[in-house]
């Protein structure tokens, strides 16, 4: 009886709960956009993703 009661309580647990799923870690960077006068601009880019927009990292120019 314990057993049906378990069963049946995973299988409706199932229903709610999204499996889990692996992803492998980003393979990310940073690209180098453009200078403004002493500022660089960065943006950062992963593997298999569009990269993101460019953005002020501080003086490096």
């Amino acid at each position: 009886m314990t057993r049906t009661l378990t069963a049946l309580a995973d299988r409706m647990v199932e229903g709610l709960v999204p499996k889990a799923t692996a992803h492998a870690a980003a393979n990310c960077y940073s690209v180098s956009c453009y200078c403004s006068g002493p500022y660089l601009y960065k943006k950062t880019c992963c593997d298999f993703q569009p990269c993101g927009p460019c953005k002020n990292v501080g003086l490096g120019c």
